[in-house]
């Protein structure tokens, strides 16, 4: 992309009877006509301002109105005198003819740029042709009488604005239409590379973001924007990823076109036709008010018919969003359950399905009464237009019934597939914002509990809820059948009863099938997930045989529980089948006797048979789902551990933003332990650390080291006491400024499967692969990268399979790296590297950690020489801690060295 300079101006002139033949030569000194000039942006304008943020944010055409113009020349200016043309003046200019000031300025600065392009042309070397600019063309474009440089010269501020006769609002009959713009500004820095261009793009609309987000009263980090615009490629910042930053904001943010300006279209941010985004505050009649940074209010003002012809008509709006709204102003409310309230946000379709469970049930009734009608009216008097009347009244009921169950079951799998992306987006969301510290020690109840939310996603299909939703209507069929048969009423009810109970009896026993069961299945998954894994260990050490014996007998457990399960599940589901026929046959046999009596029609029976097997068959459906509901109990119990853990950023709370931390670290009588029962694993009285400070952690194996960096980087919170950070609670920091600023390398360097870019580049911010190999460079592994094949496309197999150790702390090093840090908690730094890379990684080291506060834990002397001060742990106690050399010196001569 070229940046040269495309701020034009275009001479023209009316005709005259002169020869003008040789018009690319007119005299320097000779008066030109009237000018149509080009200016490069809107309102008042500084040099230099930024693109995005600026009201000059789109080219807008100024023209004075000459009778008839004839093209006579476009020049196009370099650099050096577009900004002494734009630069603003040492003091309030003149007032004069605005007319005249516009010939004469534009007269002058056409004089010049001749002049200075003849002299470019003559002492430039040969280079590479570039197309010149093309000045757009906008259709029938309104001029403006008389006007002022306003774009170029600002006015006195207690000068009143010159008059400008605007025209009426104009409407966007085409608000996508595409107009060619002429770029914002001359860029006179050094063309930067295409991604350093990215980032710096992706930064700007970062900060407008945050800028329409302040005007709404909500404070926001503009690397909390970036961040959020990780997918967008390049230069393409979408409007929806616009949308996305505003979200990351608190706000809730959607993207609309407008049909035309109006004052209720603001604020927004405005896409124009040339791909830019400008922020536009208000409207007040025929004036658009922008956000510009370079004026001292940080506002400047727009005539619509100016901004109109360059706006493409997509906008991104924002609001506070209800949750905040609530947040702020409402009291406390009760919490809703994770699953059971996420069917709030559906209440329009469940209202739905009901509906269409009360009509279908009412239509279901026609077969019976078609039945009743028959047998007791049509048959005795041999009427076949009336038997073809029913009959087609039947058979419209039934197809009626039949399409409103279908939309019925459309209704509900919709919601149902809904329901199930949010609860399972939430369940993501909960498990990567857990605290570190109440992740469950065996991970594989997580993945088992998770494999379990299948049964809550089977139950909630269209089958089983049709069955619980047509449960109400069976007292409807009471009425009906109590209406047309009397007394036979009571024989559904006491059959319906029957059913039922057993089910209810039985759920217990179910229940705990259903735990035993899944318990099973889940020790199952953690050992294949074991051996799979661990199989060198196995091997090794001959484990084979026990790990054979265990997955038998987990599996011969989960067989029979399940067995037992199904066996229960069945014998509910055949005895509500058996009690549904013999209430059928009660109910005729009672009938019969009432026919007997006088009382009662054969068409009576018949509907009343129709309407036995209507009314208890969503009883028969019922035992089976009962069965799968304890199946839904057990695993929403056993997701309860994901969904209620403990998490990083409580909701209810307004974090501390920091956009740099020190390293300014104060402990005092903090104490932290796995367990809540269990002695302290960490328990220091009073410890301070200075930004900039250069520490090693010495200490023997289980000492606490590893615990005091991870709860230092915020991974674990202390069990009482206190940390501050920079002076304020580590607690009250926003997580996300803490992990940006405060950067942690474990010991065990964790890999994903998938690439080596894609290890090195988790949170995707990363665009430039020269980064990438250069954090390779620093860690060591740079050599090896460059002459593999596939380069950064390396493949990584789950965990690292197939890299040595030493690589993956490497990785981990290019992670680090990368990161950039400030605070940086390194822990068994180089415990896996060889002497050769460890050597060259500590003297690139002591370059990098300069300006950084840095804690090291340690047994590797080399690395030791990196820091200013040591300290030395046991049993999760401070028991030394002094500079270097003295600490050393302590240590050599009482011969308990840092091994």
């Amino acid at each position: 992309m070229s940046l040269l300079p495309k701020l034009t101006f275009t001479a023209t002139a009316p005709e005259t009877p002169k020869d003008v033949s040789n018009e690319t030569k007119p005299p320097r000194d000779k008066k030109i006509g009237p000018l149509t000039i080009h200016f490069g942006g809107m309102g008042k304008r500084k040099s230099g301002a930024d693109d995005d943020l600026s009201a000059s944010q789109e080219n807008v055409t100024k023209a004075a109105s000459p009778p008839t113009p004839k093209p006579r020349a476009k020049i196009a200016l370099p650099k050096s005198l577009i900004h002494a043309a734009s630069a603003k003046p040492n003091h309030p200019p003149e007032l004069e003819d605005p007319k005249a000031a516009l010939k004469k300025a534009a007269a002058a600065a056409v004089r010049r740029g001749v002049e200075e392009a003849a002299k470019l042309a003559s002492s430039a070397p040969k280079r590479e042709t570039m197309t010149p600019p093309v000045t757009p063309k906008i259709p029938n474009p309104k001029p403006i009488p008389e006007a002022s440089p306003k774009a170029e010269a600002p006015r006195a501020p207690d000068r009143p604005p010159p008059s400008v006769a605007a025209p009426k609002q104009p409407a966007l009959a085409n608000p996508v239409q595409k107009t060619n713009a002429l770029p914002l500004r001359a860029e006179t820095a050094k063309m930067p590379s295409p991604d350093q261009a990215d980032v710096t793009k992706q930064v700007r609309r970062a900060e407008l973001v945050a800028t329409y987000a302040s005007r709404l009263g909500v404070t926001s980090m503009v690397s909390d924007i970036v961040e959020s615009f990780a997918d967008a490629q390049g230069e393409d910042v979408s409007v929806e990823a616009l949308a996305r930053g505003l979200e990351a904001c608190g706000l809730s943010a959607e993207v609309t076109v407008l049909a035309s300006l109006t004052p209720k279209a603001w604020p927004a941010l405005a896409k124009m036709t040339s791909g830019h985004v400008i922020l536009v505050l208000s409207q007040k009649g025929d004036v658009i008010t922008v956000f510009d940074r370079s004026t001292p209010d940080q506002t400047a003002e727009v005539p619509v018919y100016e901004f109109a012809p360059f706006f493409s008509g997509t906008v991104v709006r924002a609001n506070k969003s209800l949750a905040s709204l609530t947040k702020s102003y409402a009291p406390a409310a009760i919490t809703e359950h994770w699953f059971w309230g996420q069917f709030g946000a559906f209440r329009r379709q469940i209202g739905e399905i009901a509906l269409g469970s009360l009509v279908a049930n009412l239509l279901a009734v026609a077969v019976a009464l078609f039945s009743l009608q028959v047998y007791d009216r049509v048959i005795p008097h041999k009427s076949e237009s009336t038997l073809w009347v029913l009959a087609l009244g039947a058979v419209l009921a039934v197809g009626l019934e039949a399409v409103i169950k279908l939309a019925r079951s459309r209704l509900m799998d919709g919601a149902g597939r809904q329901i199930e992306i949010r609860v399972q987006s939430m369940l993501m969301e909960r498990l990567l914002g857990m605290r570190s510290d109440a992740r469950p020690t065996s991970p594989s109840g997580l993945f088992s509990a998770m494999r379990e939310f299948s049964s809550v996603r089977e139950f909630f299909t269209a089958s089983t809820i049709g069955t619980v939703a047509d449960i109400p209507f069976i007292f409807l069929f009471f009425a009906l059948v109590a209406t047309i048969a009397g007394p036979v009423v009571w024989v559904l009810v006491f059959g319906a009863f029957i059913m039922v109970v057993p089910g209810y009896f039985f759920q217990k026993k179910m229940m705990r099938l259903t735990v035993e069961s899944q318990g099973a299945s889940a020790k199952a998954s953690r050992l294949l997930h074991e051996a799979v894994f661990e199989l060198d260990t196995i091997k090794t050490q001959r484990g084979e045989e026990r790990v054979r014996r265990i997955w038998d007998e987990l599996n011969v457990l989960g067989a029979a529980k399940s067995s037992e399960q199904r066996k229960l599940a069945g014998f509910l589901t055949f005895w509500s089948q058996g009690i549904q026929q013999i209430t059928y046959l009660s109910a005729v046999v009672l009938g019969t006797y009432l026919v007997f009596a006088g009382e009662f029609t054969v068409g009576t029976i018949i509907a009343t048979g129709i309407l036995t097997s209507r009314t208890l068959a969503p009883l028969t459906q019922l035992s089976g789902t009962m069965a799968r509901w304890s199946n839904v109990k057990t695993a929403l119990a056993g997701l309860d551990a994901i969904a209620l853990a403990p998490q990083d950023a409580n909701e209810d709370r307004t974090f501390l933003r920091r956009k740099t931390i020190k390293g300014d670290f104060a402990l005092r009588e903090l104490q932290f332990r796995y367990d809540d029962e269990g002695a302290p694993t960490l328990d220091i009285a009073a410890l301070d650390i200075k930004a900039g400070q250069k520490i090693a952690v010495l200490g023997a194996n289980g000492s606490g080291k590893s615990s005091m960096l991870k709860v230092l980087a915020g991974l674990y919170a202390p069990a009482q006491g206190r940390l501050l950070l920079d002076g304020a609670e580590m607690s009250q920091i926003d997580p996300r400024d803490i992990r940006r600023n405060v950067g942690y390398l474990g010991q065990d360097v964790r890999l994903f499967a998938g690439s080596l870019r894609d290890n090195l580049n988790l949170g995707g911010l990363e665009r430039d692969d020269d980064r990438l190999l250069k954090a390779l460079d620093f860690s060591g592994l740079g050599p090896f990268v460059r002459g593999h094949h596939r380069g950064l496309d390396l493949e990584i197999r789950d965990g690292g399979e197939g890299l040595s150790v030493g690589q993956r702390q490497s990785i981990g090093w290019a992670r680090l790296w990368l990161q950039d840090p400030r605070v940086c908690l390194l822990d068994e730094p180089t415990a896996s590297l060889d002497q050769s890379l460890e050597t060259g990684l500590v003297a690139r080291l002591g370059v990098w950690l300069e300006g950084r506060t840095a804690l090291i834990a340690t047994h590797r002397m080399p690395i030791v020489g990196l820091t200013d001060r040591t300290m030395v742990l046991k049993d999760g106690r401070l028991v030394v801690d002094g500079p270097r050399d003295q600490v050393l010196a302590h240590l050599s001569k009482s011969n308990d060295g840092p091994g």
